[in-house]
């Protein structure tokens, strides 16, 4: 992500400090932020509905912060984190809390705090047709217990796809994670969840499998990297990756394709592959 918002010495006055006459006489802070995000449908539109409205997260700290008495300004500087991220579109806050005369001798002291820290934002294709009923929660636990689970989408029932083999119906779904794997991490990670649950992989890239995990996305990267390009293609060729994508992250902008995925018409390789949303508790 190399995409920033940044705003340097918001000033604000409140109560602040841990003696008695700093729990009685408002104190000024200073209040920096850097943000991580996409603005490259907002450089494109030139449109403020499609960025992150830095004024409007400003107004909702001064808000935060006016009439609190935090005694920490490390307590401070952490609230402010999760405000930011809280707004749609942000994915890591570097915010800094300065609280000058703090310390005799000193003009200005300090606490700096990143959330998520070196946190990367991943999408993961989750299907298998051998006992899926059972091997899908199992990866699914697997996957929370590797990985920061964000959310899962719907399950998908659909016929094999790339055969003409008769083979049993797969089970399809996404999974959106948080890591601070690199890809080639990531990728490791997946291969041994498969291995866990059972799959043996042969020359035979569509034979019945137990379950597959697929790197669909991570974070804006593009191209090929460790072993497989990004974004994954079937994000834009196969429904069982593209309409359960939907569920979760219509928003999301799709690297190389410079806009959001409701935005994008698919290309199937199959348009009429039978495919339908089924139920599964998988919490």
């Amino acid at each position: 992500m190399g995409d920033k918002i940044i705003l340097d010495d918001l000033e604000v006055e409140c109560i602040i400090g841990i003696f008695d006459w700093e729990r009685e006489t408002k104190q000024k802070v200073r209040i920096s932020f850097e943000l991580d995000c996409d603005i490259s449908r907002a450089a494109r539109t030139d449109d403020i509905q499609d960025t992150v409205n830095y004024k409007t997260i400003s107004k909702k700290i001064i808000a935060l912060v006016e009439p609190s008495g935090f005694f920490l300004i490390e307590t401070m500087a952490e609230k402010i984190a999760q405000l930011c991220l809280a707004h749609k579109g942000v994915l890591r806050a570097m915010v800094t809390v300065s609280k000058p005369g703090a310390i005799s001798g000193s003009n200005n002291v300090s606490i700096q705090v990143t959330r998520p820290s070196q946190t990367h934002r991943v999408f993961l294709g989750i299907g298998g047709n051998i006992d899926p009923e059972r091997n899908i929660p199992l990866g699914v636990e697997l996957i929370r217990s590797r990985f920061s689970l964000v959310r899962l989408s719907p399950v998908y029932l659909s016929e094999p796809w790339g055969t003409k083999e008769s083979q049993p119906d797969y089970l399809n779904l996404v999974a959106e994670v948080n890591t601070e794997l690199d890809i080639f991490g990531v990728r490791g990670e997946l291969c041994w969840i498969e291995r866990t649950i059972g799959r043996q992989r042969t020359n035979d890239k569509f034979a019945p499998r137990p379950m597959d995990v697929d790197l669909l996305l991570y974070d804006n990267a593009e191209g090929k990297h460790a072993d497989g390009p990004l974004p994954h293609p079937q994000v834009l060729t196969q429904q069982f990756v593209y309409l359960p994508m939907m569920d979760i992250a219509p928003d999301l902008v799709i690297p190389g394709e410079d806009k959001p995925l409701r935005d994008i018409q698919p290309i199937y390789d199959t348009p009429g592959l039978r495919i339908e949303k089924v139920a599964m508790d998988l919490k």
